[in-house]
């Protein structure tokens, strides 16, 4: 039977599973925690809002989103470019630099967060060392996670479609009586959304799927009913 990967606090290569004891006391007086819906918005791109945030609990996507011209509409696509969970800093660059966010972080279930205000994390950053330097782990980790997802996007969209249904799957999926569901993207648009499609691209591969009884839609939720059937759709190197 498919089992969800569960998230853990703890988990070795998240930026607070790399910080010992004394590292993670001094980063916690600097700190504010609060809990953001799924859905949520955690960073918008190019917003000047300075601060890291470290994920106690729940997952979010990073999605880049396209620059529009001035007078363009509000677009919500873009491009996906990793999953964050239980440990995870984000924020990270822009509290450093002081420039611009460079990604869009989206809640995709409930979470909470510590924030770390920008001038406080670079003064715990230069009173810890051992912080500083998981801090170089973490980023030189992300360089090569940045390939799995642009083999992703290198796939057309019949495939893009099931591989994110499975990573949303082991990442934040919820099993129910009726299959498995996630608390964020509960409709075809907001799952176009997170690959930077179409919604009518999403929809014709959906359907096949749903045909192939591997998914459904219910209640206002994406329902995934052969989790291993969709993972047997996906390129195998």
């Amino acid at each position: 039977m498919w089992k969800a990967t569960l998230p853990n606090v703890t988990r070795s290569n998240s930026y607070w599973g790399k910080l010992g004891e004394r590292e993670r006391e001094a980063l916690r007086k600097y700190a504010v925690r609060d809990i953001l819906p799924a859905g949520d918005k955690i960073i918008r791109q190019r917003s000047r809002s300075h601060s890291a945030l470290i994920l106690l609990r729940g997952w979010a996507a990073v999605i880049s989103e396209p620059e529009l011209e001035p007078d363009a509409p509000p677009s919500e696509s873009g491009n996906l470019l990793g999953f964050r969970g239980d440990g995870d800093i984000i924020g990270e660059l822009a509290a450093i630099s002081g420039g611009p966010r460079s990604a869009t972080v989206r809640a995709l279930d409930e979470v909470e967060v510590l924030e770390i205000d920008a001038a406080d994390f670079k003064r715990y950053l230069l009173e810890n060392p051992g912080a500083q330097w998981a801090l170089l782990e973490v980023l030189v980790e992300r360089l090569q996670e940045g390939s799995d997802f642009v083999r992703l996007k290198q796939h057309k969209i019949s495939v893009q479609v099931p591989e994110i249904l499975v990573m949303l799957a082991d990442r934040v999926g919820r099993e129910g009586s009726e299959g498995v569901w996630f608390p964020y993207p509960r409709r075809q648009e907001e799952l176009a959304n997170l690959l930077g499609v179409s919604r009518e691209s999403v929809s014709a591969t959906w359907t096949r799927l749903r045909n192939e009884g591997l998914v459904a839609s219910k209640r206002n939720r994406l329902l995934l009913l052969d989790v291993e059937g969709l993972r047997a759709l996906l390129p195998t190197s």
